[in-house]
């Protein structure tokens, strides 16, 4: 089985977009309480309790310039994280949401043919894991079904 590590966003890229009060789409970062918790954070890959501040702001999914980069909604921990940016596997409250994974190839575009619909609590570091066994697939993303917002980003380790 090949090993994997997940990534959320970096927590210098956290930095840099707090201290600009802007996102990357130069709205107005607008932070908010998260009464409830639960609202998916991407910087640490965790869910915050409840009373945590946060913030949606627009994030470029891909980094790197081609025809699939695109701004995509990420909510972050306007406080910073208790948690990690990387792991080597997704935490549990990850599988309790259906998400898309989508697969990239070397040359950074979508193997279309393997974009893969996951259920809430089927298995998701799984099938990331059976995704990334494939020689084709460089890396797979993963996005949130509901709102369409980043999860992550895993590779072989």
């Amino acid at each position: 089985m090949t090993s994997v590590i997940f990534e959320g966003i970096q927590p210098t890229d956290l930095r840099e977009v707090l201290a600009s009060g802007v996102d990357q789409g130069g709205n107005p970062i607008q932070p908010f309480i998260d009464a409830d918790g639960g609202w998916p954070l991407r910087i640490c890959l965790a869910d915050p309790l409840p009373g945590h501040q946060v913030a949606i702001f627009v994030w470029p999914l891909l980094r790197r310039l081609g025809p699939f980069r695109r701004t995509v909604p990420s909510v972050l921990n306007t406080n910073g994280c208790s948690s990690t940016w990387q792991a080597a596997a997704l935490p549990e409250e990850f599988d309790q949401r259906p998400m898309t994974l989508r697969p990239y190839g070397a040359e950074h575009s979508i193997l279309y043919e393997l974009v893969s619909p996951i259920s809430a609590g089927s298995g998701l570091n799984a099938a990331v894991g059976a995704l990334l066994e494939r020689p084709e697939v460089a890396e797979v993303y993963g996005r949130n079904v509901r709102g369409g917002c980043f999860a992550f980003v895993a590779r072989r380790a």
